[in-house]
């Protein structure tokens, strides 16, 4: 599913959406963005 609009910026900004589990999600990360993003954080 898609993101829920309730999702932390922060954590929709590498999200490729949520998994919905028994009264839990899951989410599903976007694991080149994570990358990109732990990339610019070194570089810094």
């Amino acid at each position: 599913e898609t993101n829920p609009v309730n999702l932390d910026p922060r954590m929709a900004s590498f999200a490729n959406g949520v998994h919905r589990l028994d009264g839990q999600l899951m989410v599903v990360l976007d694991v080149d963005k994570v990358l990109e993003i732990a990339t610019q954080r070194m570089a810094a």
